[in-house]
């Protein structure tokens, strides 16, 4: 408790009072969402705590984070204020507030979770379809975090429709641009499909979206049992939030009939080699193609 909020308490006992104060959605690359185990409460909440006299909220919000969590927050997104009957509360102590709080949302972050201030007895990510028990305010918070547009939708893409393919092909240029840095050439078809030969490619697209944006999208071909991924695509302005893998499961999850996953990527993109690695794919030898451009193709057995 601070002293602000304890001269307070001095006055007026455990009487009700307006709080002031921030919480934090903060999410790691896999967008699971960090949970407090509050010392005072003994339950999971969200991160965060009442304002200081002369504090802005993100002020709050990013001092808050840090003391009771160790985290050093970058970009904060502000979502929501909540107020009103619903964010009553009373302490086991008998204490009684009227929460008034600034809600935001941070993926960019840096730091190691740290239990500093003593008000937590865990701090633990976890994914949105399997949070631990919750009540009250993180439960009202959580149950309507669909509704401010921060997680990731997946949903096909239609090339038919032109601001559709426009989209599309503006994130495959940017996408391919840094393959073609990476791999030392830019003979990469990707870069020089025209408008009208990406609409008639004849693929099936998967598209991210994030707050709206196009994020990345995946591409393939369903070929008897086979499932031919054409392209791999994330917008720079999404890199490491491992949109890439989040867009292959989810693949993976709508075209379960397939008994076979192929993918090629060129061999001297080292992040794209590594990510299928990762994700179970085996290395089928490489090939020159074009200008002596190196592809390294995958394949990987899906276990249905």
């Amino acid at each position: 408790m601070s002293d602000y909020i304890r001269e307070i308490r001095e006055l007026i006992g455990s009487r009700p009072f307006i709080l002031a104060g921030s919480a934090v959605l903060v999410f790691n690359r896999q967008y699971e969402v960090l949970l407090q185990l509050r010392a005072d409460t003994g339950k999971w909440g969200i991160p965060g705590g009442a304002m200081e006299p002369g504090e802005s909220f993100e002020e709050t919000a990013r001092r808050e984070l840090y003391e009771e969590t160790g985290l050093f927050l970058k970009t904060l997104t502000f979502l929501d204020v909540l107020a009103g009957e619903k964010y009553y509360f009373q302490y086991p102590n008998g204490d009684e507030i009227y929460n008034a709080i600034a809600l935001y949302a941070c993926e960019d972050w840096e730091g190691n979770l740290q239990m500093l201030d003593g008000e937590s007895k865990d701090l633990r990510f976890f994914p949105l379809d399997n949070l631990p028990p919750l009540q009250g305010r993180p439960e009202l918070i959580l149950s309507k975090i669909s509704e401010y547009g921060i997680l990731p939708e997946f949903k096909g893409i239609d090339l038919q429709e032109m601001l559709c393919t426009a989209t599309v092909l503006d994130l495959q240029r940017k996408s391919y641009k840094i393959e073609a840095e990476l791999i030392g050439t830019e003979e990469i078809p990707p870069l020089k499909e025209t408008f009208e030969e990406l609409q008639n490619c004849g693929e099936n697209f998967l598209g991210c979206y994030i707050g709206g944006k196009l994020a990345g999208a995946v591409s393939y071909k369903k070929e008897d049992a086979v499932l031919d991924i054409h392209r791999v695509m994330v917008h720079p302005d999404f890199f490491r939030r491992r949109i890439a893998a989040k867009l292959m499961a989810r693949l993976e999850q709508q075209e379960p009939e397939h008994l076979e996953i192929v993918v090629s990527t060129g061999a001297a993109n080292m992040p794209a080699v590594k990510l299928y690695e990762k994700l179970g794919f085996e290395r089928q030898g490489d090939v020159v193609v074009g200008d002596g451009l190196v592809l390294a193709n995958f394949k990987k057995v899906a276990l249905n």
